[in-house]
């Protein structure tokens, strides 16, 4: 029962499917509350789940828009759409208020209150209108032979990174923090059951190439805690978000080039 409840929270929280959360035990309303954080951040084991789902239902569109007449240019357009779509432009919101908290704020203070700020600036606009033009291009330009595996795999160490920052990394806000929240109860059984799925994923798709993904994967997540923790002592869930986009990007950017069979 716990499982099942974890992962309907984590396909709430990184979807926009409507699935019923699990009850929570009978306990009165503070150990609610308590549980509610402790499976909110034990939901995480189920990221790279979630992205894989993401990409399950990204490859199944491409394939039949390869059915259709529609051509490929297209069909790219509106495959990057339903990926916006399906995840609400949850990250994607994150990556803007994240640049726009980062490239504006002078201090810790200013820079949070930015991001924190729910309407978004013109570098945050800037940053988020290049970001999507350049991971529409590369699909555009992404080896057909590896479009699936990529459509499929993107997502999941996308959502895998998310982890792996919470795990290493510490909440900028103490209080009524989305970060905060995640990062009191991750533990290494988080990690390492989001890390196995991610690994036999990674390894299916790609063999031995799975290994200099994980690494480019890993190090964007380091590079941006150390830049984090400079700049705000930590990390916040607008920069969960944007990790999550700057990996995606990054792996299709890598593959495109590398052209990995």
């Amino acid at each position: 029962m716990k499982i099942l409840r974890d992962l309907s929270l984590a396909i709430r929280f990184l979807t926009i499917f409507p699935i019923d959360s699990f009850p929570l035990s009978n306990n009165n309303h503070q150990d609610e509350e308590e549980d509610l954080e402790e499976n909110f951040a034990n939901s995480m084991a189920f990221f790279p789940l979630v992205g894989m789902l993401i990409g399950v239902l990204l490859v199944v569109l491409k394939r039949i828009f390869y059915y259709l007449p529609v051509s490929p240019l297209i069909g790219d357009t509106l495959i990057l759409m339903v990926w916006i779509w399906l995840s609400g432009g949850l990250h994607l919101d994150g990556f803007a208020d994240s640049v726009d908290g980062f490239s504006g704020g002078h201090n810790k203070e200013e820079i949070l209150n930015i991001m924190k700020d729910s309407s978004t600036g013109a570098k945050g606009v800037v940053a988020l209108v290049s970001l999507l033009l350049l991971k529409f291009v590369l699909l555009v330009e992404m080896p057909l032979l590896l479009k699936d595996a990529v459509l499929f795999f993107a997502p999941t160490i996308g959502r895998w990174s998310m982890v792996i920052a919470v795990f290493l990394g510490k909440p900028a806000r103490l209080k009524n923090s989305m970060g905060k929240l995640f990062m009191d109860y991750v533990s290494w059984r988080e990690v390492i059951f989001a890390s196995l799925t991610l690994a036999v994923v990674g390894i299916l798709l790609f063999k031995l190439y799975f290994l200099p993904l994980l690494i480019i994967a890993m190090g964007i997540v380091l590079l941006i805690l150390k830049y984090c923790q400079k700049k705000i002592g930590g990390i916040s869930g607008d920069v969960l978000g944007a990790i999550n986009e700057i990996v995606e990007v990054f792996i299709l950017l890598t593959v495109c080039i590398l052209g990995i069979k």
